[in-house]
């Protein structure tokens, strides 16, 4: 029998359960030989000690490291096994006859004693452990001894990230809130709200832990309702139920119109204290909510029925100064506000799931959460099968209640096994229906179909018989992936790409997966910033590596111009994706630097969250925002007998429709004087969906010296804008090479005009430097290196040519008639892929080319694609970009051909440095 009654009241803050705080010093002993359960360590005082909450590597225990692996940063401390934590406790009187919990935040795998008595152990890794003690407790003086073991036989699930030493190491210790907890006899357990916006109430589900020898019990409950939002505090009515004890209880709360929706866009939160008491007894229990429903439309996705796109960032527990996830809530604050400012509203978890602290900042802040469960592999084993299961229910009971975790994938890039996995996620599914669910990320590098039991998928391809672009989610993967690693690096660039096949294989929201993944040469001076656990000796092998090569003064240089360039292909992989009518998101690889698996750094942000300075939050967020205004057109490099043509598209997932509002052009030059302007007519942008808002034609004719041109688009009223380069070269610019001779070949005759005085361009062909070179590669080295190098050699498909990107002087009077920033653009395309980049390493320590082209960190070698000799009397300007193979299709390397031509037949052609004969040989082996 229920009796339900509502009272509307203040309640005053009570306290029903006690908490005796563990933090502190600790005893200490490392466990070398394992011999500590055997030799009885839990009854015995340890010599040393430490400061828990906290890791060996924060108080410096463990093995001294003096591996300086270019893998992955650097630990000064490093300790895998068993370790000892004893700590004195005194236990108030208050606790006597009380239910007793040791409560461990996050941990390792643990065994626990008190005093002498074993208490329990927990493998779970990303959830707390908790204990019962209760049986035990009694007033007066008392040890608590914890086992920590991080030996990763124990939790053999692959290099996830959860320990994984290329992101926050396999630590050994405990960290966040540690405590002893005393709650009546009689107390609440799990404690879960499942929200249900359509009613405008949530259904209460938790159960009731009986320890009192009496089991039928009257109880009173109170549900107490408080909003927050926008700082503001509101007590909601109290809902008051008589009952009898049952081990379970399900109960209701109607908001009504009290009922405010979290998103992305608000995030009003909700307090439900459930009070239970009966003469004797009186407990309670806290919990925070929200009033949303994140779900699926066909192949998008939804929050509280209005669409939405995730723009998603790569989260792998990156921390350098800890070496550990933060446990606090204002750290992930910051690093949320900061993802925020460059337009992310989604976070992926790469195998593995952060602590309470980072849900609590995500429903503050307005951030959908996916977690992950710890597991990278094949799925084979029956016993790690379980051991996973374990660690979803546990995950799903401690976090799911918040507003923001609407996913959970049961890992990353899982290769086998998928009925194991698929038997998980279905029980794990019908337990808890709250989260939406999925197979893995990026399973068999998107090759295998989702199953049946699937809610959303995860790729970088949509599953297809071998490799085709057709089927890519994302536009450039590793050569050992795709052919030449994809489509940046195989179609000629153009505004167009968008991945409405891939879409349309299957009939759920697909999130394009990792996508970018762009390296960028590091500024050496971040080494400094390394102060805590973790080392960037890693950094500091390839510093020594650059200052071998005569160029220690280059690294930020190199950063600026590597970073320019691969924020303008991130630009492109996000406005794609965002071009897909029916795509659910992308999840970046990444916002920031990932400092594992070689050394991988593809974020515009350091390891720290902290900007390269490679791009503004402004410039990013034109193409990654909640309202973005996207031009179509075939191709970035005209000619002034062309006209530009383009479509206007806006892509609107803000909260509502934008109604009647205009969208301003602007072409200008680099002068920003407006050479055309107009006005498309006012639309009406529904929400969720790509509009066309026109098009424009603009003839090019007036423009009669090369120039860079810039398509601005704002839409009228607010504070959208975004912007496109453009190129325009005039057709009345014949090649003229006379008094200069022309070659490919560096023979005899060519060297001895050479030396007699003559002006030789040459373009050696891609046979002639095979030996010294590497082939053109038009977006910077994806992801590592050394890493897919080794892959790629592994399973014996194509090795990535590894390069950067282009840097140059702007100023240099070769390029007075071939506009060009310092980094390489759009219109370098045809250009680097007819060329090679040829090594330079045997020129004199301060020679810089022309165009030089930047070597990955691992390599460090200086490459040049053109550049400038004295031989004898004459001068030589080798180009190694075959222009005139391609200069009748391509406008951008006619132009550059003949800004060539004219440089050389002018006064400021004049090398600096002199070459001999078997220098220059040496060059072209």
């Amino acid at each position: 029998m229920l009796a339900i009654s509502f009272v509307a009241c203040t309640t005053p803050e009570r306290k029903f359960r006690t908490k005796l705080k563990l933090s502190g010093e600790w005893e200490f002993a490392l466990d070398t030989a394992n011999i500590g359960i055997k030799e009885k360590w839990f009854a015995n005082s340890f010599s040393e000690n430490v400061s828990l909450p906290g890791t060996t590597d924060t108080n410096k225990k463990g093995f001294v490291n003096t591996d300086t692996t270019t893998l992955h940063l650097n630990r000064p401390y490093t300790y895998e096994g068993a370790a000892w934590y004893r700590k004195k406790i005194l236990i108030p009187e208050d606790f006597n006859g009380k239910h007793v919990e040791l409560f461990l935040e996050r941990t390792k795998t643990t065994q626990v004693w008190f005093d002498s008595t074993f208490i329990g152990s927990s493998k779970l890794l990303q959830t707390p452990h908790i204990f019962d003690l209760s049986n035990l407790i009694t007033p007066g003086e008392h040890y608590i001894t914890v086992m920590v073991d991080n030996n990763l036989k124990l939790t053999p699930y692959g290099n996830v990230h959860i320990y994984s030493d290329d992101t926050q190491t396999n630590w050994n210790g405990i960290i966040g809130d540690m405590y002893l907890e005393a709650s009546p006899k009689l107390h609440i357990t799990n404690l879960q709200v499942y929200p249900d916006i359509t009613k405008k109430a949530v259904d209460i589900k938790f159960g009731l832990a009986n320890n009192l020898t009496i089991k039928k019990q009257n109880i009173k409950i109170e549900l107490i309702v408080k909003e927050t939002f926008k700082g503001n505090v509101k007590r909601l009515p109290v809902k008051t139920i008589d009952t009898t004890y049952s081990p379970t209880l399900e109960l209701s709360y109607t908001i009504g119109d009290y009922c405010k929706l979290w998103s992305e866009f608000s995030q009003p939160l909700y307090e439900l204290e459930v009070v239970i008491s009966n003469e004797k007894i009186k407990d309670a229990q806290k919990v925070t909510f929200g009033m949303r429903n994140f779900d699926t439309n066909g192949t998008k996705f939804t929050i509280n029925g209005t669409t939405t796109f995730l723009r998603g960032k790569h989260e792998a527990g990156v921390f350098p100064i800890t070496g550990y996830t933060p446990t606090d809530v204002e750290e992930w604050k910051r690093v949320y506000q900061i993802a925020k400012t460059y337009g992310i509203n989604h976070y992926r978890f790469h195998t593995y799931c952060p602590p309470e602290a980072a849900f609590t900042a995500a429903d503050e802040e307005g951030i959908y959460l996916q977690i992950e469960l710890p597991f990278w592999g094949g799925m084979d084993a029956d016993s790690i099968a379980a051991m996973q299961l374990e660690e979803g229910y546990a995950m799903l009971d401690a976090y799911a209640n918040h507003p923001s975790c609407v996913m959970i994938s049961p890992g990353n890039e899982i290769w086998s096994g998928h009925d194991s996995v698929e038997k998980n996620m279905v029980t794990l599914k019908a337990y808890d229906n709250r989260p939406l669910y999925t197979m893995g990320s990026n399973n068999n590098i998107g090759y295998v179909e989702p199953r049946s039991y699937v809610d959303y998928f995860v790729g970088s391809r949509t599953p297809s018989d071998g490799d085709t672009i057709k089927t890519h989610t994302r536009l450039t993967h590793a050569y050992a992936d795709s052919n030449e690693g994809g489509m940046l690096n195989t179609l000629e660039p153009s505004t167009k790409i968008n991945f409405d096949y891939p879409v349309s294989q299957l009939n759920m929201p697909i999130i394009s997966h990792e996508i970018g993944q762009y390296q960028i040469y590091p500024n050496y001076s971040e080494i400094e910033k390394y102060t805590g656990v973790l080392k960037a000796w890693n950094l500091d092998k390839f510093r020594q590596s650059l200052e071998k090569s005569g160029m220690a003064d280059m690294d930020s240089i190199f950063q600026k111009a590597s970073g320019a360039w691969s924020a303008i292909c991130y630009k492109a992989e996000m406005e794609a994706a965002l071009r897909t009518k029916g795509l659910g998101g992308f999840q970046l690889l990444d916002l920031q630097d990932f400092p594992g698996q070689g050394t991988a750094l593809v974020g515009v942000l350091d390891a720290f969250m902290d900007s390269k300075n490679v791009v503004t939050p402004e410039t990013w967020k034109q193409s990654c925002n909640d309202v973005v205004l996207l031009a179509e057109f075939d191709k970035f490099c005209y000619t002034n007998e062309e006209s530009f043509q383009s479509s206007i598209v806006l892509s609107n997932y803000s909260q509502e429709t934008v109604k009647n509002t205009a969208i301003k052009w602007i072409l200008r030059d680099k002068n920003k004087q407006v050479i055309k302007e107009g006005l498309l007519p006012e639309s009406t942008f529904s929400q969720g969906t790509l509009t066309t808002a026109g098009n424009i034609t603009i003839n090019l004719a007036d423009v009669v010296t090369p120039s860079e041109l810039t398509l601005v688009l704002k839409l009228e009223g607010t504070h959208y804008t975004n912007k496109y380069p453009l190129w325009v070269y005039p057709t009345n610019n014949p090649i003229n090479s006379n008094n200069i001779l022309v070659t490919e070949t560096l023979n005899k005759t060519t060297l001895e005009k050479l030396e007699n005085g003559s002006t030789v361009l040459l373009f050696p062909t891609s046979e002639m430097v095979k030996e010294n070179s590497f082939a053109g590669h038009f977006p910077p080295e994806f992801w590592n290196y050394g890493m897919f190098k080794s892959i790629s050699e592994n399973v014996n498909k194509p090795i990535s040519p590894g390069t950067l990107g282009l840097l140059m002087d702007p100023k240099h009077p070769l390029f007075d008639l071939f506009p060009t920033e310092f980094y390489t653009n759009w219109q370098w395309f045809s250009i680097i892929k007819e060329s090679n980049s040829l090594i330079l390493d045997t020129l004199p320590k301060d020679y810089k080319p022309i165009i030089q082209v930047i070597d990955n960190l691992e390599r460090n070698h200086k490459l040049g694609m053109i550049f400038e000799f004295k031989f004898g009397k004459g001068k030589l300007l080798v180009c190694t970009s075959q222009l005139e193979n391609i200069s009748e299709e391509h406008p951008e390397a006619k132009q550059l051909y003949n800004a060539i031509i004219t440089y050389m037949q002018s006064a400021d052609f004049n090398p600096a440095t002199s070459i001999n004969e078997e220098e220059l040989k040496q060059l072209f082996h």
